[in-house]
């Protein structure tokens, strides 16, 4: 094995029910770099590929972590939209944007419309 090898993964399919806070949806989501996959890494980085043509209930709730999280709502061809709750705000925020969540913010997302991709990186 190349010396580096161990640091190249591919994704795990994930449903999003198996994740803290948040439950069954119809969204594909990667797990693409997690202590699961690299042991070493602090980082977790999920993609969630997103299509609102399907019905998408709420699937997260209202909560908070000890560590800084950021989000990337991105598409190619036109908008994705999401409603997103900081403490008791709430943002509509559409693609190509970036969402900053400071640790100890109570967060959550919710599907709008369009179709794209929801990525997750949180910095443990």
């Amino acid at each position: 094995m190349k010396r580096y090898q161990k640091f190249i993964k591919k994704g795990i399919n994930e449903p999003l029910s198996k994740v803290p806070f948040h439950s069954k949806a119809p969204i594909k989501r990667l797990s693409m770099l997690s202590k699961k996959l690299i042991p070493k890494s602090s980082t977790h980085i999920a993609v969630h590929f997103v299509n609102s043509k399907k019905k998408i209930p709420e699937y997260s709730i209202l909560h908070k972590h000890g560590y800084d999280e950021i989000n990337l709502i991105l598409s190619e061809k036109g908008k994705l939209t999401y409603e997103i709750q900081l403490d008791d705000e709430v943002y509509k925020v559409s693609s190509p944007s970036t969402v900053f969540i400071p640790k100890r913010v109570k967060h959550k997302a919710r599907v709008i419309s369009g179709k794209g991709i929801f990525v997750c990186i949180i910095l443990k």
